[in-house]
């Protein structure tokens, strides 16, 4: 017992986790690169959708991973992870996650910590919103096709979540959940931007709903250039 009481006296002893905080930023850098797919990228390939056809269609693109002409990685989320200080926070502390014709809308998106997501449907038919963090359910909410619906979860927990409809298995996405605001979505082709960086050197990280992440080391300059092209598989 008294081992026991040591070792909640020294849990309670030690400092809470460092929180992002804002502050003005002077001279700030650039952080930019272009996220690509390790190897020959996967061809092109058709899902069958096996459920409720008149609103999800018979076949869809198999969009888990969107790589264009040049190897470029679309929807692949690039952060600092360890930035404690910076520009004010940004994004919607109300985002929306819609789905329509079976499809997340949209399919992947970065949103604050602290936020709380509206989930609605714009289709006539059931969903099963469901949302992993690192395997743990984060949401699960069944969305039937009832006008006007929205229902909300407030997201405390940083990171990826990979998005699945337990209704239709065809539907795939992503939510990514920033604990800081030096982050950006890669387009097209796989290109990103990360501006006014306080000078300084952080771990700058990606997430993709199937990709597994990269981790490395970068160093901004005041007003400077950094670069970080990574690829993912």
């Amino acid at each position: 017992m008294r081992s026991l009481l040591l070792s909640a006296a020294l849990l309670l002893s030690l400092p809470a986790a460092a929180q992002y905080t804002e502050s003005p930023v002077s001279n700030g850098g650039t952080i930019s690169g272009k996220i690509t797919y390790n190897g020959k990228p996967p061809a092109a390939k058709k899902i069958a959708t096996n459920k409720d056809p008149k609103v999800c269609g018979t076949s869809r693109d198999d969009e888990t991973f969107i790589v264009g002409p040049g190897g470029g990685v679309k929807n692949v989320v690039v952060y600092l992870s360890d930035i404690k200080t910076g520009k004010k926070m940004t994004g919607d502390m109300k985002p929306v996650l819609d789905q329509k014709d079976c499809h997340y809308e949209p399919m992947v998106q970065v949103v604050p910590l602290h936020s709380t997501l509206q989930v609605k449907s714009s289709d006539p038919v059931l969903h099963n919103v469901h949302s992993l963090l690192a395997g743990s359910t984060v949401i699960n909410f069944a969305v039937p096709p009832q006008p006007g619906l929205v229902l909300t979860k407030k997201l405390d927990k940083p990171g990826g979540e990979q998005l699945k409809c337990d209704v239709h298995n065809f539907m795939t996405g992503g939510i990514f959940v920033a604990s800081n605001p030096y982050y950006a979505l890669t387009g097209d082709d796989g290109s990103y931007e990360i501006k006014d960086v306080p000078a300084g050197s952080y771990t700058i990280a990606t997430w993709h709903q199937a990709a597994g992440p990269l981790s490395e080391p970068v160093t901004v300059a005041a007003g400077g250039k950094a670069e970080f092209d990574g690829k993912v598989k």
